[in-house]
């Protein structure tokens, strides 16, 4: 049963094993799947344009021949050495023509010429493609999990230090917060802030602040729904009056903004909920899922002192009420909104 975890994948990453002639790659990290399946091919390859030792195949290649996957696998290239075989299957089944694939493989039916590799989604434990896979003999499943807080931050100072660059570390919580979810996004993002802050000037590493990080990374209508609910939280109704027209400038949707507003308060409340069972503010917001960015933990605290059990249940009524004008009333979205933001806002000094 090859199921890798862990030190095994990078393992198998790093270093080409022979024990496998089948890699199956998947995960709900399709940015990672990506790159794991082009390190894993350049094992044996360097040319992906390469016609004879580069091949992808469709299910629809499969289906219309289906000993096409052990006959490409096991023929000799035309310019000498192994070939790479690819393939992207979406669903959570496993074609009979992988099955048979495998089976043969499993059996020593086959003489393998290099490595099949197929690219998954996010497949389940139940999926059939994935348990193939992990019970073979000579095939491996690899699995590509969204980072974590520690491959992050890793991945980000290793990419900084090859580009003569290092984060303070108020930049790089922030980069933490806001990254991690595809690692190719991540890789894009995390360059796009290297061309931002440009060449270093000398030889000693140019540092990045959080300044650059929320110049570059943080998107416009985001940052402008931001500064919406946390004027709204905080009761300032000229700087939300600002950031209400900064937000619909940006091009934010109505309902994106009571999204904003609804997700907010919303874990003021839950926050609310521990403190009531007793736990102290900063322990309230350490179980919040996720929890709450170090940068706004000072903002978060004094809210939860402004924002009484009471107060925030009417607040959570006032916005489902708002939902429900704005979807059945006909009244404009955006105005609807924005007067429930006012109105929140009032309450602070109440």
């Amino acid at each position: 049963m090859v199921a890798l975890k862990g030190k095994s994948i990078e393992a198998a990453l790093k270093k080409r094993d022979k024990a496998f002639h089948a890699f199956l790659v998947y995960g709900p990290d399709q940015g990672l799947v990506s790159e794991r399946v082009t390190i894993l091919a350049k094992h044996i390859i360097d040319d992906f344009s390469d016609p004879f030792n580069f091949m992808e195949l469709s299910i629809a290649d499969l289906k219309a021949d289906p000993s096409r996957l052990s006959d490409e696998i096991t023929a000799l290239s035309f310019m000498g050495g192994e070939r790479v075989i690819q393939i992207k299957i979406t669903g959570e089944g496993s074609p009979p023509e992988v099955n048979s694939f495998l089976d043969a493989l499993d059996k020593d039916h086959l003489k393998t010429n290099g490595i099949i590799i197929i690219a998954g989604g996010d497949l389940s434990p139940r999926s059939s493609l994935r348990k193939k896979f992990e019970k073979s003999k000579q095939a491996a499943a690899l699995p590509c999990y969204v980072d974590g807080p520690a491959a992050i931050r890793s991945l980000a100072q290793q990419m900084a230090t090859e580009h003569g660059l290092k984060f303070d570390n108020d930049a790089l919580n922030l980069v933490l917060h806001i990254l991690g979810s595809d690692r190719a996004i991540t890789k894009s993002e995390l360059e796009k802030l290297f061309l931002y802050k440009g060449v270093p000037s000398d030889t000693i590493y140019d540092t990045i602040n959080l300044d650059d990080v929320r110049t570059c990374l943080v998107d416009n209508s985001g940052d402008a729904m931001n500064k919406v609910t946390a004027a709204c939280i905080d009761g300032q109704a000229g700087p939300l009056a600002n950031a209400l027209h900064q937000s619909a400038m940006a091009g934010t949707s109505a309902v994106g903004l009571l999204r904003a507003l609804q997700r907010n308060f919303s874990r003021l409340q839950q926050a609310r909920q521990f403190m009531d069972m007793g736990e102290s503010p900063n322990d309230a917001m350490k179980k919040l899922r996720p929890p709450v960015f170090f940068g706004e933990q000072d903002a978060f605290r004094q809210r939860l002192n402004i924002w009484s059990t009471a107060k925030l249940k009417l607040a959570k009524r006032l916005l489902i009420e708002a939902e429900l004008d704005a979807k059945t009333t006909g009244s404009p979205q955006r105005e609807l909104i924005e007067r429930t933001a006012l109105r929140l806002s009032r309450m602070v000094n109440r």
